[in-house]
């Protein structure tokens, strides 16, 4: 029961803090749409701060998870570079809370080198580099790709992804970028003419 009452204020929280902003909701507000007491969430949690870094922390997990879930065992290297987009792309179209409240709060918490939102950014840096690093090496040395600056385009498709779905979850319809658009311009950026 005590642990449906913990993920109960989570879901309370994931839904405010994305939908009024972190600073505009009170643990008042989260405890109520909860259907809990304000003594009981304080008893699950040390107040809003540990709210927040819970929920995003088990969104990472579960985008680390979904990451490392990606067939592994394609015929051509662009498939894996394409599936991790394709990833990415419904992770922003899911309308999730948690990540929109990833990105809508988190920026501003970047500031801070302790606080879990770099930590997190980092980690997600790290592992979407390492994975988009090990097909582009591999698709050169298979000659799939035109030989590109592996670094360089790591970071290059890198901040593309992230954009990507910075604008699947924050902008309006008019202004995202549809799936077929962005593989294209990946395949003109790495495939040879």
């Amino acid at each position: 029961m005590a642990k449906n009452k913990k993920q109960d204020i989570l879901k309370a929280a994931a839904n405010l803090f994305s939908s009024q902003g972190y600073n505009n909701s009170t643990t008042l507000q989260i405890a109520k749409e909860a259907r809990v007491t304000e003594p009981l969430l304080y008893y699950h949690f040390q107040g809003k701060e540990e709210i927040f870094t819970t929920i995003i922390q088990e969104a990472f997990q579960e985008y680390v998870r979904q990451i490392h879930s990606l067939p592994g065992n394609t015929k051509t290297e662009f498939e894996k570079i394409a599936s991790l987009i394709r990833l990415h792309m419904h992770i922003g179209e899911t309308d999730s809370p948690d990540f929109k409240l990833i990105m809508s709060n988190c920026p501003s918490k970047l500031v801070s080198k302790k606080h879990a939102c770099r930590d997190i950014q980092q980690k997600q840096q790290e592992i979407v580099s390492s994975y988009i690093r090990d097909c582009l090496e591999a698709g050169n040395a298979k000659g799939e790709f035109e030989a590109q600056p592996v670094d360089h385009m790591t970071l290059i498709l890198l901040s593309l992804i992230n954009e990507f779905l910075y604008m699947k979850i924050m902008s309006k319809k008019q202004f995202q970028p549809d799936e077929q658009s962005v593989m294209e311009f990946c395949k003109r950026s790495l495939l040879p003419s």
